[in-house]
């Protein structure tokens, strides 16, 4: 009986023991993680903070690195393509990375006379030069009485889809643009004034079936002749020399 009671006593005492360790652990992380300045931002680094003005990152110190979380995103830096956030748990600092946006395209206000650079998916992210002359880059004239702003889509994204291939349409066929023109957004339309034919698009349509009516105006030798290229309707050209 004594044996048993010893034994007993012996093992109650591990199993406060193991349940005394195992809290002093949980309390030690606890202190660790939440209360201990270990894991506490004490410094900031960001590479293309230009393209952010402003977000100020220098709040993240003091936050907690575990934890830590950014308040912003890419609504905050129109300008950005992606935002990137390491953490370096050694040096207790957190690293922003933000890329630039691709410069697809300007767009041009008229009313406003502010012109804006677009990214592929066509939202607006820096403002812009209004370049004349000859375009050596892609420039659309916007008459439409309305206002852009930083981080604003030009177009929905059919119609900018079908604006895409339309300069894909001029640009594959070595076309030089001189002006492109949205004259009015009502209508859907765009006008590109070549060193050829005024050529007219539909925004609600993909224009490249234009291809095979230039490709074959150009083999019969008439297109040096054509005053204008109509595309607005689908699968249907027409023109006028």
């Amino acid at each position: 009986m004594l044996a048993r009671r010893r034994s007993r006593n012996h093992s109650s005492l591990r199993h406060y023991i193991v349940l005394g360790v195992l809290l002093l652990t949980a309390g030690g992380a606890v202190y660790l993680i939440w209360f201990s300045p270990v894991f506490v931002i004490q410094a900031v680094e960001v590479e293309g903070g230009e393209l952010a003005p402003g977000v100020d990152f220098d709040k993240a110190v003091g936050e907690n690195l575990i934890f830590y979380k950014p308040d912003f995103n890419l609504e905050s830096a129109p300008q950005a393509a992606f935002i990137e956030v390491d953490k370096e748990y050694l040096r207790r600092t957190v690293k922003f990375t933000l890329g630039s946006k691709e410069r697809y395209a300007i767009w041009c206000i008229e009313i406003k006379a502010e012109c804006f650079w677009i990214d592929e998916g066509g939202t607006a992210f820096a403002l812009a030069p209004d370049i004349k002359g000859p375009l050596v880059l892609r420039l659309i004239r916007d008459g439409s009485e309305r206002e852009l702003s930083l981080g604003s889509k030009v177009l929905d994204e059919d119609m900018f889809g079908n604006l895409k291939a339309a300069f894909v349409l001029l640009e594959e066929l070595d076309i030089s643009v001189q002006e492109f023109r949205v004259e009015n957004l009502k209508f859907r339309e765009a006008v590109a004034k070549t060193n050829g034919p005024t050529i007219y698009f539909s925004l609600q349509d993909d224009p490249s079936f234009g291809r095979a009516v230039v490709e074959q105006l150009r083999g019969s030798g008439e297109w040096s002749a054509v005053n204008y290229l109509d595309l607005r309707v689908p699968g249907r050209a027409y023109y006028s020399q």
